[in-house]
């Protein structure tokens, strides 16, 4: 139990190793945030990216039409008030319901 304090000797090799490592993982990481960091932050969704110059646009037909389509659908499913299945879950609730109503009759 005695003994007193011993710090643990590193070779100079490991030393210049690691600190050659922790460059790059720095690097990587102002990479990333230079890349990636309003998404981080929220301040924007991954996948609104810059405009693609290699993106193909001249050969699609009715592109302005499928874009409206587009945004049309993606109006309508970022509402959730707007859901569809909540007559359904009500109607299955109701219908469980007058199930356990009648099982406690036949009781």
């Amino acid at each position: 139990m005695g003994g007193g304090s011993h710090w643990m000797e590193v070779s100079d090799t490991h030393t210049k190793l690691g600190e050659a490592f922790g460059f790059v993982c720095w690097l990587w990481i102002f990479h990333r945030a230079h890349n990636d960091l309003g998404v981080v932050l929220g301040w924007r969704h991954p996948w609104e990216h810059a405009e693609d110059p290699w993106a193909v646009h001249d050969n699609v037909e009715h592109i302005e039409d499928l874009e409206k389509e587009w945004d049309n659908f993606a109006k309508k499913t970022a509402n959730p008030e707007d859901d569809d299945d909540d007559d359904d879950d009500d109607d299955d609730d109701e219908e469980e319901e007058e199930e356990d109503e009648e099982d406690d009759d036949d009781e």
